[in-house]
């Protein structure tokens, strides 16, 4: 029998499939940088940052707004944490071109499979009480005048809501933009 979070999350793993990423297990992430995924590092979320994430979002769990506080938190420091586990100089912000293939460099992509594992992972713990991880989104073509750009999604689940959860343009360590998805998709 599947659990409710697992059948909610079959969207998002169906897109690491679909990307050739390696999904979640556990608490072992395959962790993407070197734009594209081109880069992986396997690593098992450290027990102590993991118990101060649990932390931070059994104190959200009053309301959805108060829970994406908690997430937004929780993604900064692991923005943070990976930093330090791919080593070198910490990823700039907005994917700039000459760092592709750089170790430790994040562009969208890598951003999105990353964000992703972390809110699967979050999920399967059931840490998360008010929202599911969805199929990640994207924006632009091109064609359209828009460099294309991903970002992880979560939905509320009462309303459906959903929310783009995008610490692509942020530091590590800084807080990532979670928004509206409709905002998100209208932003260049």
């Amino acid at each position: 029998m599947t659990s409710p979070g697992a059948a909610a999350s079959r969207p998002a793993q169906s897109w690491f499939s679909q990307q050739g990423y390696v999904t979640p297990a556990g608490h072992r992430i395959i962790a993407c940088h070197g734009y594209g995924c081109s880069r992986r590092l396997a690593l098992s979320v450290d027990g102590a940052w993991f118990g101060r994430a649990r932390a931070a979002l059994k104190a959200g769990q009053g309301s959805p707004e108060a829970e994406r506080r908690a997430l937004g938190d929780v993604i900064r420091t692991y923005t943070a944490y990976l930093a330090a586990s791919f080593g070198g100089k910490p990823d700039d912000p907005g994917s700039p071109a000459g760092m592709s293939g750089v170790n430790g460099q994040m562009d969208c992509l890598d951003e999105t499979a990353n964000t992703t594992s972390l809110l699967l992972v979050l999920q399967d713990e059931g840490l998360l009480a008010h929202h599911v991880v969805e199929h990640p989104e994207s924006r632009g073509f091109f064609f359209d005048g828009r460099y294309p750009h991903f970002t992880a999604v979560i939905a509320e689940k009462r309303t459906g809501s959903a929310w783009a959860v995008d610490p692509w343009a942020k530091a590590p360590g800084q807080r990532s933009e979670i928004l509206p998805l409709d905002q998100w998709r209208q932003d260049s």
